[in-house]
């Protein structure tokens, strides 16, 4: 695309990017208008202009990056603005005439994504050796323009030498210290929604318009889902974990209803409408069994995490916490569907970071069609 049709295009979403929010938007659930203002400090006014502009944002960060191709560096929010990194310094300004604050950078996005690639090619037969040697997990952080690589204080030369070994320079990657190895969220303690071979307990995911997706570890094809009271929900037509993600497909059994809705936890329940993906720094809440409704920010899109089970691949990391039970249970900013918790560390009393599996690739792994309220 010529650059001045690529401008003239953006003359439709600059007004709402940088304006009032629409009256899609306009209407967010109360239940997540109360959740954002207790996690993020925003009123209603603030929460609606963040969300209209992270929703407008996904099309601008896509342009620029089919723009500024090889060049490009990633693209992150920061309360709702939008940051564009490149790595040839002639793109600033066509960044900023598209509304977005440029920065230039040293590695592209490609380049490190590629050798996140080569890590998940590492010995990817051996789906535990990441775990075993301490590291937790690895993505692409935009905003520090590295690969980045968390591990326990013990495990940081390993991670060192994983980050050279696909190679990458010191300047390319960043090892950062966590406390602990994250874990799944399964449980066997009693509640809501679902169990699974009437034993352990997950959350609903989102319904589909034959059953309902929910989180891979949570059950193996085959297995049933039902209720406390042992009521029928349906069967594990399909499931992935560890490996190439962590996410099921529940094929519902007949007489049931599945709405497109989400569980607020506090007696009402919130409209799900598509399930456009957002951006990292982006504004994202979690509902689940265990400890109902919690708001954060997307950290960083592709993550792969080592859990005790295996690698995982493809995962999006937050700083929404979450507790044993709520595995499979909804992510989602604004209507917006955006896919099913995975696992983490922390809790909701001290904090905590949670992976989710994103939505669309389960919808597309199983030709799935998303139920909408």
């Amino acid at each position: 695309m010529e650059f001045t049709l690529f401008l003239a295009a953006l003359a439709l979403f600059q007004p709402i990017v940088y304006g009032a929010p629409t009256q899609a938007v306009n209407s967010l659930h109360p239940e997540i208008l109360a959740a954002m203002k207790r996690d993020l400090g925003l009123d209603a006014e603030q929460a609606h202009v963040r969300v209209a502009r992270e929703l407008q944002a996904t099309e601008v960060i896509e342009q620029l990056r089919t723009l500024a191709g090889n060049s490009f560096g990633g693209a992150w929010l920061v309360d709702g603005e939008l940051n564009v990194a490149v790595t040839d310094e002639a793109l600033a300004s066509e960044v900023t005439a598209a509304g977005a604050t440029p920065l230039v950078v040293s590695n592209s996005l490609s380049k490190l994504e590629e050798a996140k690639e080569a890590l998940d090619n590492l010995d990817i037969k051996q789906t535990k050796r990441l775990e075993a040697t301490g590291i937790a997990a690895y993505y692409v952080d935009f905003a520090a323009n590295k690969l980045v690589l968390e591990a326990l204080s013990g495990s940081t030369a390993q991670a060192e030498d994983l980050a050279k070994q696909v190679g990458l320079v010191e300047s390319e990657f960043e090892v950062r210290t966590v406390k602990e190895l994250p874990s799944t969220f399964v449980t066997v303690r009693g509640g809501d929604p679902y169990y699974i071979n009437n034993s352990a307990r997950c959350s609903v995911g989102f319904s589909v318009t034959t059953g309902f997706v929910s989180a891979g570890h949570c059950g193996s094809a085959g297995d049933s889902a039902t209720t406390s009271s042992g009521v029928a929900l349906g069967t594990f037509s399909g499931s992935v974990f560890p490996g190439s993600g962590d996410y099921s497909y529940i094929r519902g059994s007949s007489g049931n209803t599945f709405s497109g809705t989400i569980n607020n936890y506090s007696g009402g329940t919130i409209t799900v409408s598509g399930s456009t993906a957002s951006a990292v720094g982006a504004s994202i809440c979690r509902s689940g069994s265990t400890t109902g409704v919690f708001c954060g920010t997307v950290r960083a899109l592709g993550a792969t995490v080592s859990y005790s089970q295996g690698r995982v691949t493809g995962l999006t990391q937050t700083n929404v916490c979450a507790e044993p039970g709520d595995s499979g249970g909804s992510f989602y900013s604004g209507a917006q569907a955006q896919g099913v918790t995975s696992g983490g560390s922390g809790d909701c009393t001290s904090g905590g970071t949670t992976y989710f599996q994103p939505v669309n690739e389960i919808l597309s792994a199983y030709s799935l069609t998303l139920a909408r309220g």
